[in-house]
Parts: structure tokens; sequence; C-alpha cells
């Protein structure tokens, strides 16, 4: 089963600076098995269709697409588990 979570940034994006994502837990930790990876997704103000930006996925690591995403984005999320949070 997949989940969608739109929120806010943290801050906004000043170049050269980072710049944190944030996202909502689920649930608490232990509550129920589970095994998740995460997408990330940037739809440019005006363009009318979202890009995969991030993959994270706990057996393969983190994928970043090319471009202006690509070594700025880090995934810092859990590690080691297959229950993100």
């Amino acid at each position: 089963l997949g989940g969608c979570v739109e929120v806010a940034s943290g801050t906004e994006a000043v170049l050269g600076s980072s710049f944190r994502l944030l996202c909502i837990a689920c649930k608490r930790r232990s509550e129920t098995p589970a095994e998740a990876e995460s997408e990330w997704f940037f739809r440019p103000e005006g363009a009318p269709q979202y890009h995969k930006i991030l993959h994270y996925n706990p057996d393969e690591g983190q994928w970043v697409a090319p471009g202006p995403f690509f070594d700025v984005l880090v995934w810092n999320g859990s590690r080691g588990t297959r229950d993100l949070q």
C-alpha cells in the first residue's frame, strides 16, 4: 500500500545553503510491523507535472535524479531498518 504526503518545507530554499524537507510520521515505531521506501517529487512553480528527484530504499540506499538536486539532496531519515520513519 502506498501513501502520499504533501507538506511545507522547514524553510525557504536559498541558493548555496542547506534546506530541510519535512514529512510526517504515520505511525509510532513498533506499533505494527512495516516495510517502506521513499520517493520525493518536485514540481517547479507553474510546471504541469511532478518529477522524481529522490528515491530511498533501505537495501539499495539513495538515488538522486541528475540535474539541480544531484550532490545537494541527501536522505536523512531512518537507516538500517525496513520501517522508514
